[in-house]
């Protein structure tokens, strides 16, 4: 499984991006077969200055609890915003182990 920022929209003067994980998985049952998942665990907002983050069910979430749980990520949101382009790809390795 892989957490990271997905791709960045920006309109006019505000930028949102979502944090996804991300996942393959692996089975035999007669014959073998591989699948995948994507799904957001939060949305990451810029304006005015000022950036915020929400968990998907809602509530806002301080960005220093975000970074706790998924390092890096708001650093790399901040660094589009900087040079403003599309962030490079977290290469992080895929957990390979079967559910």
């Amino acid at each position: 499984m892989t957490v990271e920022l997905d791709q960045i929209v920006r309109v006019g003067q505000v930028s949102i991006a979502a944090l996804v994980e991300s996942s393959i998985h692996r089975g035999y049952v007669h014959s073998l077969s591989f699948y995948g998942a994507k799904h957001p665990v939060a949305v990451l907002i810029h304006r005015e200055d000022q950036t915020t983050a929400f968990e998907i069910g809602g509530p806002p979430i301080a960005l220093d609890e975000l970074d706790r749980r998924y390092p890096g990520q708001c650093a790399r949101f901040k660094g589009f915003l900087v040079t403003d382009g599309l962030p490079e790809p977290a290469h992080a390795p895929l957990d390979r182990t079967q559910d």
